[in-house]
């Protein structure tokens, strides 16, 4: 796939949930790549930026996407800090019945605990640091069950 057809199927996930909003507002280019948010708008009343995944595979070439574990980016490809250390209020994250909207700051502390329980260990696999060869990311696996359990979080069905 593509850059531009990624970029593409983003913006249909994207759209679909900003369609739960009331008076929603995109982010621009700027604010899209450095500060981390898709879409603002009001939710249960509030005004808050949100960052909207797709649902994802584990590994790029799968066939089928799977609704079990997402993967958090601390690091983008650039080196620079990744989506969960930007500025969007929630994180949504697609699943096959829900929205899955998380604070970000809570996901945050959330990823970083574990992190450090697991000695910051390399490697692909859940609270693992995964770095793709040739590029400065750093990505680790979390279940949706911990998401759930652990942190600020609700669910609104599709």
């Amino acid at each position: 796939m593509s850059w531009g057809e990624f970029k593409q199927k983003a913006k249909i996930i994207e759209e679909a949930f900003a369609k739960k909003l009331k008076d929603p507002v995109w982010a621009d280019r700027k604010q899209d790549m450095f500060e981390h948010w898709d879409v603002k708008g009001i939710l249960n009343g509030k005004l808050s930026k949100f960052d909207v995944k797709g649902i994802r595979k584990i590994n790029r070439y799968d066939k089928n996407k799977q609704d079990d574990i997402t993967w958090i980016e601390g690091t983008n490809v650039h080196g620079y800090p990744g989506w969960i250390k930007g500025k969007a209020d929630y994180i949504v994250f697609e699943r096959l019945e829900e929205w899955l909207i998380v604070k970000r700051e809570s996901l945050l502390k959330l990823v970083n605990k574990k992190l450090e329980e697991n000695n910051f260990e390399k490697g692909k696999g859940i609270y693992k640091i995964y770095q793709r060869e040739g590029r400065k990311d750093k990505l680790t696996m979390v279940p949706f069950d911990d998401i759930k359990k652990y942190t600020n979080c609700e669910s609104l069905k599709k």
